[in-house]
C-alpha cells in the first residue's frame, strides 16, 4: 500500500513535468520560426517608410502617474520625444499626493482647458482637470488631473479623452524607445485577414544602467543578482514564451507596460477592469472573448524587439510583494473567465490556450508546492531512493538551465543588448543560480497570493517602491 501511494503520487508530477519540458521544448521551436518571421516582415516595411507616410493611424499614448514627482518631469520628456507622425500624449495625474501636478504644469506651462463637451463612454473616477500646454513644442500634449481610482482607471480616463485610432497603453515611469510606435503599429498595417486587436513588445529591465533626460543611453546588467535573475526571466517568458504564442496566435497577456490597441474596441469591452490588480490580462483574454462573440477573425501580436525599459525590484521584500500581487492578478482573472475551460464555443481559446494557463501558468506553483510537501513527508516516512531522487532532481535542473541558456543565446544573437563576454557569463550564471536563490522566493510570493484568495484576504496593488535612474538622467 506504501509503494502503491509513492508511485501513483511521484507518477503524477512526474508526468506534469514532462508535460512541461514539452511545452519548454515547443516554445524553443515556435519563438525561432516566429523571430525569423518577423526580420523578414520588417524587411518590407522600415520604419523609415512609417515615418514619412500620410495614411498611417493615429496613435495616443496613456501613462498614467501616481507620486512620480521625483521622475515625472524625466519621464515626460523621455514619451514626448517618441517618433510618429500622429501621436499625442496623455499624462493622467491620478490623484497623486506629491508635486507632480505642480513640476508638471510649471515645466509644460499647462493652462487649463474646457473638456465639459467630451463624452466619457467608460465610468470612472472624477476628472477634475484638463491640461494643455501654451508653448507649440508641446502641442500634442494633454494632462488630466482626476481622482485617484487607481491605474486602470486612469488608463480608462485616458482612452475617454483619446480621439485616435489606437491607443498605447504604459507607465509614466517607463523609458520606451523612440521607435516603439513606429514598430507596433506595423502589425497593424501589414494584417489583411485578421484585425489586429492587440500588439505588445517586450520589456526589458534598466537597472543601474546610464539613463539622461529619459533616454537609455547604456544598457548595463544590474548590479544586484536578484535584477540579473529578473532579467533572464524576462528574456526568457518575453522571447520564448510570448513569441511563441504569437506565432500560433494564442497570445492571452500583453504587458500593461506596452500593449497597443484599437480605441473603439477597448470601449467596446468597456475599458480596463478596475476591480482586479491584473488588468492587463484581464483585458487580454476580455478582449479575445469579445471577438470570439462577435465570429470576427482576430490576431493578438507580439514584437520581439525591446521597446520599453522599466525597473524591476531589487530587494526581496518589494519582489514578493510584485509577484504575490501577480499570483492573485492570475487567480482572479482565470477565475473570473472560468467558463471558457474546454468551452468549443471559443474554439482554440476554449480548448487549448486557455486550458494551458490553468494547468501550467496556475497550476505549477501548486504543484511544485505539493511536491515539496510530498518529498518532506516521503522523507521522513523513509520511502525515497536518494540516488534516484538526486539524479532526477539533477535532471530537472539541467534541463532548466539548458532553457534558459538557449533563451539567452537568441536573444544575444538577435538583439544584441548584451553582446561581451561578461555581461553574457554573468546572465548564464544567474540562469545556473536561479533554482537556488530565486526561484524557492518566487514560489513563496506566489503561495502567499494564492493564500489571500482562498482565505479571502483583502490586498489590494501593494507598494512598488523605486528608486528613479538616479543621478545620471541630469
Amino acid at each position: 500500500m506504501d509503494s502503491t501511494i509513492f508511485y501513483a503520487v511521484s507518477s503524477i508530477f512526474l508526468f506534469y513535468g514532462l508535460a512541461l519540458g514539452f511545452v519548454y521544448v515547443s516554445f524553443i521551436f515556435f519563438s525561432t520560426r516566429a523571430i525569423s518571421k518577423n526580420k523578414k516582415r520588417t524587411s518590407f516595411l522600415e520604419v523609415e517608410d512609417i515615418v514619412g507616410a500620410t495614411d498611417v493611424p493615429s496613435v495616443t499614448l496613456i501613462a498614467p502617474a501616481f507620486n512620480e514627482g521625483m521622475t515625472i518631469l524625466t519621464n515626460v520628456k523621455s514619451l514626448l520625444s517618441i517618433q510618429y507622425p500622429y501621436f499625442r500624449l496623455i499624462v493622467v495625474n491620478d490623484g497623486s499626493s506629491d508635486d507632480s501636478m505642480e513640476k508638471l504644469i510649471k515645466a509644460y506651462d499647462l493652462e487649463e482647458k474646457d473638456a465639459t463637451f467630451i463624452t466619457q463612454p467608460i465610468p470612472t473616477a472624477t476628472v477634475k482637470k484638463i491640461y494643455q500646454s501654451r508653448d507649440s513644442r508641446y502641442k500634442h500634449l494633454t494632462v488630466i488631473d482626476k481622482s485617484n481610482g487607481g491605474r486602470a482607471d486612469a488608463l480608462n480616463a485616458g482612452i475617454n479623452f483619446a480621439d485616435t485610432e489606437l491607443i498605447l497603453c504604459t507607465d509614466a515611469d517607463c523609458i520606451i524607445e523612440a521607435d516603439a510606435l513606429l514598430k507596433l503599429v506595423r502589425p497593424f498595417l501589414q494584417e489583411n485577414d485578421s484585425e489586429v486587436v492587440a500588439c505588445g513588445g517586450s520589456i526589458g529591465i534598466v537597472n543601474d544602467s546610464i539613463v539622461k533626460n529619459g533616454v537609455l543611453k547604456k544598457l548595463l546588467l544590474p548590479k544586484k543578482l536578484l535584477s540579473t535573475t529578473q532579467v533572464v526571466e524576462y528574456i526568457r517568458a518575453f522571447l520564448l514564451g510570448r513569441m511563441a504564442w504569437s506565432e500560433i496566435n494564442g497570445l492571452m497577456l500583453i504587458s500593461g507596460a506596452l500593449g497597443m490597441y484599437p480605441r473603439l474596441r477597448l470601449i467596446e469591452v468597456g475599458g480596463l477592469d478596475t476591480k482586479t490588480v491584473g488588468e492587463d490580462f484581464e483585458l487580454s483574454v476580455r478582449l479575445r472573448k469579445h471577438m470570439e462573440d462577435l465570429g470576427l477573425a482576430y490576431k493578438m501580436v507580439y514584437i520581439p524587439e525591446t521597446l520599453c525599459w522599466t525597473e524591476c525590484p531589487d530587494s526581496f521584500n518589494i519582489f514578493i510583494k510584485q509577484r504575490d500581487r501577480w499570483a492573485r492578478a492570475l487567480w482572479e482573472t482565470l477565475m473570473r473567465h472560468k467558463r471558457l475551460f474546454l468551452n468549443k464555443k471559443y474554439g482554440k481559446m476554449g480548448m487549448l490556450f486557455f486550458p494551458y494557463w490553468c494547468v501550467f501558468e496556475f497550476g505549477a506553483p501548486i504543484i511544485e508546492f505539493l511536491g515539496l510537501i510530498s518529498l518532506l513527508t516521503f522523507a521522513l516516512l523513509g520511502w525515497i531512493n536518494w540516488p534516484l531522487a538526486i539524479l532526477l532532481f539533477t535532471f530537472v535542473y539541467l534541463l532548466g538551465c539548458i532553457f534558459s541558456t538557449i533563451a539567452i543565446f537568441i536573444y544575444v544573437k538577435n538583439f544584441k543588448h548584451y553582446s561581451s563576454g561578461k555581461e553574457i557569463t554573468e546572465l548564464l550564471l544567474a540562469a545556473y543560480l536561479e533554482p537556488f536563490l530565486f526561484h524557492p522566493v518566487l514560489l513563496y510570493a506566489q503561495v502567499i497570493g494564492y493564500g489571500k484568495k482562498i482565505f479571502n484576504v483583502k490586498s489590494g496593488w501593494g507598494v512598488m517602491t523605486r528608486k528613479g535612474f538616479g543621478t545620471s538622467q541630469n
